[in-house]
């Protein structure tokens, strides 16, 4: 089937003109979906990877981070994206790492309409499958490698259909996919699929494609630790008593918390429609489209055990669904209409990205939760060259090794089991939930510091527990975190500070607000702001300051200030 059989009669003049006005909505509408807020914990360990694997010059990484796995193997599959992500801040700076993720995500669903209207000869319908894909797909867009794996799974597709590249191409696309991401498993099971001669079937032709598909495996050998690899992502999915299993992004959709789409619970059924190619009338104008038939079954399976997957259904289904929107928009004939339909596209486009900054800084703060790490207490450990054992937050294992290049060692981090066994997690989990006996488990693990959330995760009652045991001793608070130092561990008699900074004023204003000097909290706040006027803290306690003294003009003006900057849902 090709396109030309597809598309409706005189559609190709008329969507010559109409190709770059939908492919520009497109752009527009996808760079939309590039805004998710997540806390991106593990965006900082790549970054510390990536300058660790350029310092020693070898892909072969041992753990250099922890203290409870000093020394141990870590299986970092993800190494070369590690290295682009270390790359890309070196040349254009940290929060520029959100112009990373919107090339990729644009590059990816632009890739998947291009490939839609291969498929069907409909832009329309191009447009509307892709929109489809990056909008269930959109909670997950965060700054990760995952992406590269959304990405190349698009390249893909737009390899195979319509068209047969050559092997080497192939083996070459799996060469760089295994050392970006895990995902490269799925997609040997998406290669299989594609390439397999679903509408002319011949044993010759399933050979080609057998040993295509082999030399793609064998390609996919070309990384650090070879068949390891491939074993990692099964005994991670298979595993059901890995306790890392309960971290949120392996859920299922229905379980409660972590990550949602809502939209997958909407398009979980569509692929019913496939029902639909069974009627001959269907089947004879759209052809059936095999390949994603096949790939969204797959895809939904995998979705439903585990919602990290539903990006990949997402896409799956679009190559599903877009042969049935090509029939329904083929039924559009008159070009002026035509025309109208495109400029409405492009023009809501426009509108859905409009409230959003092209500000790498502002966007960066909301998009990777900036706000909730220990930027000022990591300050001040440093200001006094403070170097040992900390027990922190797993999700803010990461962000100390960007910062301290292993000065401190944590007991735990993002890495999860390319590093820490099951023992470590348990331990780790224990200490969170505040479990009897979890200071007994902190001093056990050979800890100099905890340093812990104020506000979150039992933070206040757990200093005061830690302090009333005499063994402990409190070091510093700012504006997110509180530290303590095992009695013992060596102080300056004179505590140094970093340089003042809208940072270490936010510390000043929270510090001032949980001793009743509200008064004192505003002025710091506004400080702030007059530095940074998007931080979100000093958004959030200004606002909630102006309304606690009755000015509620003010406080509305300064929320809206607030949301000029970025539209978050954080602020209230």
């Amino acid at each position: 089937m090709t396109r030309s059989d597809l598309a409706s009669p005189g559609s190709e003049r008329a969507f010559d003109f109409i190709n770059p006005v939908l492919l520009a909505a497109g752009g527009l509408l996808f760079l939309s979906f590039g805004y998710t807020e997540m806390a991106g914990s593990d965006m900082w360990w790549h970054l510390a990877a990536g300058r660790e694997l350029l310092q020693t010059g070898s892909p072969w990484m041992v753990d250099d981070w922890s203290y409870s796995a000093h020394g141990g193997d870590w299986l970092n599959h993800e190494w070369l994206a590690d290295i682009v992500y270390y790359c890309w801040v070196s040349a254009f700076g940290l929060t520029s790492l959100v112009y990373w993720k919107w090339l990729v995500v644009v590059t990816t669903f632009l890739l998947l309409q291009v490939s839609l209207y291969k498929q069907t000869g409909n832009t329309f319908a191009a447009l509307i499958g892709a929109s489809i894909a990056a909008a269930i797909a959109a909670p997950f867009i965060d700054v990760r490698p995952h992406l590269y794996t959304l990405l190349l799974f698009c390249l893909l597709i737009y390899l195979l259909l319509e068209r047969q590249p050559t092997r080497w191409l192939l083996a070459s696309l799996f060469v760089v996919w295994v050392n970006l991401h895990g995902g490269f498993f799925f997609g040997l099971m998406a290669l299989g699929i594609l390439i397999f001669p679903w509408r002319q079937f011949s044993l010759d032709a399933f050979r080609v494609a057998l040993v295509t598909g082999l030399i793609c495996v064998a390609a996919s050998v070309f990384n650090p630790s070879g068949f390891k690899t491939f074993l990692y992502p099964l005994i991670y999915a298979f595993d059901s008593s890995s306790p890392y299993r309960e971290l949120g992004e392996w859920h299922d959709p229905f379980r409660a918390g972590g990550i949602r789409s809502p939209l997958f619970f909407y398009f979980m059924w569509t692929p019913l429609l496939a029902l639909l190619y069974a009627l001959p009338a269907v089947r004879k104008t759209a052809g059936v489209p095999w390949e994603g038939m096949v790939l969204t079954a797959l895809t939904l399976a995998m979705a439903l055990t585990s919602r990290r997957f539903i990006p990949i259904f997402a896409i799956s289904l679009s190559l599903m669904l877009a042969p049935l929107l090509a029939l329904l928009f083929r039924q559009v004939r008159l070009r002026a209409l035509q025309y109208v339909l495109a400029i409405t596209a492009l023009l809501f486009a426009c509108l859905r990205l409009l409230p959003y900054p092209l500000q790498s800084a502002p966007a960066f703060h909301y998009l990777t939760a900036q706000y909730s790490y220990p930027d000022d207490m990591i300050s001040f450990m440093q200001a006094n060259d403070f170097r040992g054992n900390v027990y922190a937050l797993y999700n803010w294992g990461g962000y100390i090794h960007w910062r301290t290049d292993g000065e401190l060692k944590v007991f735990i981090d993002g890495r999860a089991d390319t590093v820490f066994d099951a023992k470590t997690y348990f331990h780790y989990l224990g200490v969170l939930s505040g479990k009897p006996g979890w200071i007994s488990a902190i001093e056990s693990s050979g800890a100099d510091f905890v340093i812990w959330p104020y506000e979150r995760r039992g933070g206040q009652e757990k200093l005061q527990e830690l302090l009333a045991t005499g063994r402990w001793r409190a070091l510093y608070q700012d504006s997110v975190s509180w530290a303590a130092a095992r009695k013992g561990v060596e102080l300056p008699a004179t505590p140094q500070f970093a340089q003042p900074s809208p940072i270490s004023e936010l510390s000043r204003a929270m510090v001032a607000l949980r001793s009743g000097n509200a008064q004192g909290a505003l002025t710091s706040a506004q400080l702030v702001r007059a530095e940074i006027p998007w931080q979100k803290q000093a958004c959030q306690l200004e606002i909630d300051l102006l309304r606690g003294v009755g000015e509620f003009k003010a406080a509305e003006d300064t929320l809206w200030d607030c949301l000029s900057y970025f539209p978050t849902r954080m602020l209230r």
